[in-house]
């Protein structure tokens, strides 16, 4: 439990008492199953007794407790007291329960800026951006109230929420966005791309005008994802990627953060009741981190956990079935516009910078086992186009890719890599062995139960491959190295939007981040990729995102291995789940103000 502080008043707290437990002795009690903030002596049951106990806190006759802070001030007062008294009358909301929500992500501290995954909590927990999509993916307002735009689109006004207050009561002012887009552009490796884009940026009045040097018609997508941050915090910070201050947790989002127990795995965020655009639904939100989908699963059907959270993918496929069969388990599914596996290659190494070589490998893998063994039958064999047809403007002309290991063989041939001394694996001209690394991330489920597939079906056509797993930071470093011949990866919903959409952000070599391969030099791409982004013709865009699948056709930078819905399960104890597949699934803004508790 957190420190509370206590203001003594000790005439003033009796009679609170008293007078309490006058008008509250025949008032009903509201039953409370789990810990909730209000129940001060713990019995269960939210009635007078409470009331009572909040005094003798006051009095010093009783210790303080975390719950007796019924309105979650951070101080233990008379304030309690009538709180107390509304929630008894029916006057404010019953408190929820903690919500305990389950996860495999690991987080090795609270900064946003250094540690990925809690990037992602906190754009969904503690931290606004100026815009956010909706669950069909259309840009609304957040911290922005509104926006206007110049014709060229190199000209962007926001307007700031008048009354949006940092969780330490500062307010927020388009002055902190300013900053924020600037520090991100100066200090954060990350989005320096912000540096090409962004010519200036002022404040006029209450909102924030941003000067871009060249058209960039998908600069209100890109925004999505800049959490704004407060000046007053950051701005004497100079290596944000070391910060460990505690002041780091602070946002302006609708969850304050509490505390992140590293020893339990449990990172907690209580609710922000001053936010902006109003309380959420539920008062306190824990993650419980598991070290494995099968502690996970365990949770879940053992009710230790109400729901599952992932950043931009479902649950791990191959552990639905055994939640099907659990007690008090519900479901949601939702087509998946990502790509939960995919094969890049680099094209810097001889051979696989030969196109037809590559094109051969695509056929030496089998697509329906890959669905059926890893993804469950989920999913469905992908085309060489790469983006799926989830996707808008999806090109529904591309071949679908086929398993012909004896036409992988052929083209093999055909291209000069053969077993001359019969040891299964294939040469090139100078007697150079095909036999290649393929990096992998081990957070990904679905990727290590892929590598020996792969492995498989790989080596039949005479390919040898040495499988490297690593964790996600070694991955990204790896990849960024380019020390891998073939790469696993996954693109996210929002991955698949960035830059100029359709997955373009993962191939573009001018650009940088944790998941892209940046290993696609093609003149005719990046010219797409430029006129994508400065023109706003639906019909134009809409040619050119099918050139852009023709190209992933034509020169196979990477290929998807399937195509999948996304399942997220949760516990019937909760209801009014929304699913949002860019951020965490069922853990997203929209659903903080639709769920509730379903009664016993």
């Amino acid at each position: 439990m957190k420190q509370t502080r206590i203001r003594k008043g000790a005439a003033f707290g009796m009679i609170a008492v008293m007078v309490s437990a006058m008008l509250l002795a025949s008032m009903p009690t509201v039953n409370a199953s789990e810990e909730l903030y209000g129940d001060a002596n713990g019995d269960g049951k939210i009635d007078m007794r409470d009331v009572t106990y909040v005094g003798l806190i006051i009095l010093g006759k009783k210790p303080a407790n975390e719950l007796a802070d019924a309105n979650q001030d951070g101080r233990v007062n008379v304030l309690d007291i009538t709180y107390i008294e509304l929630i008894i009358l029916g006057k404010v909301p019953e408190p929820t329960p903690t919500l305990r929500i389950g996860t495999t992500r690991k987080i090795k501290t609270t900064n946003l800026m250094s540690d990925y995954w809690y990037g992602i909590l906190a754009m969904i927990m503690s931290h606004d951006t100026l815009v956010r999509f909706d669950p069909d993916l259309n840009i609304i307002p957040q911290l922005a109230e509104r926006w206007e735009s110049s014709e060229d689109g190199k000209v962007w006004k926001f307007y700031i929420a008048e009354n949006a207050r940092w969780h330490d009561g500062k307010t927020v002012t388009p002055e902190d966005v300013k900053f924020s887009y600037e520090y991100y552009a100066e200090k954060n490796p990350k989005m320096r791309w912000l540096k090409d884009v962004l010519d200036r940026i002022d404040i006029e009045d209450d909102a924030v005008v941003m000067y871009l040097n060249k058209p960039y018609g998908r600069f209100l997508t890109e925004a999505f994802v800049i959490r704004i941050v407060p000046k007053h915090i950051w701005e004497n910070v100079d290596d944000p990627l070391k910060y460990q201050g505690e002041d780091a947790t602070i946002g302006g989002g609708p969850f304050v953060f509490e505390k992140f127990d590293k020893v339990a795995g449990i990172v907690s965020f209580k609710a922000n009741r001053d936010y902006y655009k109003g309380k959420p639904n539920v008062d306190r939100v824990e993650f419980h981190i598991y070290k494995t989908t099968d502690t996970l699963t365990m949770a879940l059907v053992k009710g230790e956990v109400d729901a599952y959270y992932n950043y931009a993918t479902g649950f791990s496929y191959p552990y639905v079935p055994k939640l099907l069969k659990a007690e008090d388990m519900r479901f949601l599914t939702t087509t998946h516009i990502g790509i939960p596996a995919a094969l890049g290659f680099n094209l810097e190494k001889y051979p696989l910078n030969v196109r037809e070589f590559r094109e051969a490998i695509t056929y030496g893998m089998n697509y329906k086992e890959i669905n059926e063994y890893i993804f469950a039958g989920y999913g469905a064999t992908p085309s060489a186009g790469f983006v799926p047809p989830s996707m808008p403007n999806y090109n529904p002309n591309i071949r679908e890719l086929e398993y012909n290991p004896e036409k992988a063989k052929e083209m093999l041939d055909v291209l000069g890599f053969k077993d001359t001394d019969g040891d299964g694996i294939r040469e090139t001209g100078d007697g150079t062995k095909l036999s290649f690394t393929l990096l992998g991330r081990t957070d990904i489920a679905e990727h290590v139960r892929m590598n020996e597939l792969l492995k498989r079906d790989l080596e039949e056509i005479g390919i040898e491959i040495r499988v490297k797993g690593v964790d996600t930071s070694t991955w990204i470093a790896m990849k960024d190295k380019k020390e891998y011949d073939l790469v696993f990866f996954r693109t996210t919903p929002w991955g698949m939007l960035m830059h100029a959409g359709h997955g373009s952000g993962y191939f573009d070599i001018r650009r940088t981040g944790a998941g892209v391969l940046h290993n696609l030099d093609n003149e005719e791409f990046l010219n797409i990729c430029d006129e994508i982004l400065q023109t706003t013709d639906p019909d134009r865009i809409k040619e050119l995102n099918y050139k852009l699948q023709e190209i992933y056709a034509e020169q196979l930078p990477a290929i998807a291995l399937c195509w999948t819905d996304m399942v997220y399960p949760y516990r019937a104890n909760w209801e009014g789940w929304v699913v949002h597949m860019l951020e965490g699934g069922l853990a997203n803004h929209f659903s903080w103000f639709s769920i509730k508790p379903v009664a016993s």
